[in-house]
């Protein structure tokens, strides 16, 4: 009984710690690329600094691209354009 005790009760310790009450948030961003890759590469570090200045840790395989498009024009230096989501785990 008392094993059963000390189970319950590291049970509710747990429940009650911080990371019980961590929350996942969905942070969208945008850039600007000189392709696809540069533009990839620069919205998931704007989300990956946004989620570490919240004090959190970024999800990276929840990356997703929402938008993405290329401009026509040829004096554009940095003509690919993405929108992007990605969670973060914050502290409770």
């Amino acid at each position: 009984m008392k094993n059963l005790n000390a189970v319950i009760l590291a049970g509710c310790l747990f429940g009650l710690s911080n990371s019980a009450f961590a929350d996942t948030v969905n942070l969208t961003n945008s850039a600007d690329g000189a392709n696809r890759d540069a533009g990839l590469a620069a919205v998931k570090k704007k989300l990956q600094d946004a989620c570490a200045e919240r004090k959190g840790t970024a999800i990276t395989d929840s990356f997703e691209v929402v938008f993405e498009k290329t401009s026509a024009n040829p004096d554009v230096p940095k003509p690919y354009y993405v929108d992007g989501r990605m969670q973060c785990d914050l502290p409770g």
